[in-house]
């Protein structure tokens, strides 16, 4: 089987692992599978990554409104045009319709894979509106969730499948502390770090997560806190942090390459699975919460129905409501219980092994294509 993944994300990179993960794991189980992506600078054009064939489109800026996500669509419609492919599989984002339009050819399906409702204002409603009817143009969709099926389709719409979000079982695993890079940040041995991994953007809320903070830190002398990521709200967030004067306290490592994250999540007593409980949130399971469990660390998630498909309350870690009071305290409990840590931390690697990617795309995404390729009649481009 011959497929094609095209995302408006770096190659590997943060923000949108599945596609990454996914490509990689299908070449790995015997598919012919490349990647259109867009190119940094420092980037070459055409590499092999894990067995998958990648073409890069260097672009300036890969952001909301950059002009450059025309040019990036109209130069991988010319890269399709050249290739015979089986399925191409495109992750959703405003613009994909062009794909659709400008690069199918005969004998070719095509997937639309939904990962997310509209959660970055203004206009959510009609940022909706546009990934529905994009959808049109194409052979088949499949969504992360339920939720996001009925915010984005219409409730119960029919869809090719629900494909879940997952970790790499063989990259996120238990592991003794990085000492060379505790030496590096300046933990020792008797910090109790809690990290947070993820983006940083104002619609995030994490402000509140930098308050619950401040309420453990004037209690706990152990406990720091670790925030891996970047964002719209990094310069905000470090400027509240010296306001409250715990620059001591509170580490921002910026981005981190995704296959270092194990590093830093090794000297991580506990993972912070923030997420604001906005209805556009609500049903997105988070990466970060399944590869924390992965690798082996309990989690403080904030109680939304995404977290709660990882997530089993004083099973392999806590939930909470997302106030700064709330969410302060369910760290505090667990920053100051050895015992209950280790308990969580025993339970939480099985609990979500079935989100194993080489798993997820062995039962679930490889016989989804089959079944699209059964069933849909593509069009002659």
């Amino acid at each position: 089987m011959r497929v094609c993944h095209i995302g408006f994300n770096f190659f590997p990179g943060q923000g949108l692992t599945i596609f990454y993960e996914f490509a990689r794991h299908q070449a790995r189980q015997g598919l012919d599978v490349m990647v259109i992506a867009p190119g940094r600078p420092d980037e070459p054009s055409v590499e092999i990554i894990d067995g998958v064939r990648v073409h890069r489109i260097p672009l300036h800026s890969i952001g909301r409104f950059s002009f450059d996500r025309i040019r990036f669509l109209i130069q991988a419609s010319r890269i399709l045009r050249g290739e015979t492919l089986d399925l191409v599989h495109v992750y959703a984002f405003v613009g994909t319709g062009i794909l659709s339009l400008l690069g199918k050819r005969k004998d070719t399906c095509w997937l639309y894979d939904c990962q997310t409702s509209a959660i970055k204002p203004p206009l959510l409603g009609l940022q909706n509106w546009l990934v529905k009817l994009e959808s049109r143009g194409f052979d088949a969709i499949t969504v992360l969730s339920e939720g996001i099926r009925d915010i984005v389709f219409g409730a119960g719409a029919p869809v090719a499948a629900i494909v879940p979000l997952g970790a790499d079982f063989a990259r996120f695993q238990p592991r003794p502390p990085d000492r060379a890079l505790m030496s590096r940040l300046g933990i020792a041995a008797t910090d109790c770090v809690l990290s947070y991994c993820g983006t940083l953007d104002h619609n995030r809320h994490m402000d509140k997560l930098i308050d619950a903070f401040a309420f453990v830190a004037g209690q706990n002398e152990s406990a720091k806190l670790m925030i891996i990521g970047d964002g719209s709200a990094l310069g905000e967030l470090k400027q509240k942090v010296r306001k409250l004067k715990l620059d001591d306290r509170v580490l921002f490592t910026g981005l981190i390459p995704y296959g270092e994250i194990p590093a830093y999540l090794s000297i991580t007593a506990i993972g912070l699975a923030f997420i604001s409980m906005d209805a556009c949130f609500e049903h997105q399971p988070p990466t970060k919460t399944v590869e924390y469990l992965a690798q082996g660390l309990p989690v403080i998630a904030t109680d939304t129905a995404g977290n709660r498909t990882f997530v089993r309350h004083d099973v392999n870690g806590v939930l909470s409501r997302d106030s700064a009071e709330d969410y302060g305290q369910a760290m505090l409990d667990l920053v100051r219980d050895a015992d209950r840590r280790l308990r969580l931390a025993a339970r939480t690697r099985d609990s979500v092994k079935e989100f194993d990617w080489g798993e997820i795309v062995r039962m679930r995404v490889i016989p989804t294509y089959r079944r699209i390729l059964d069933e849909c009649e593509p069009t002659a481009g």
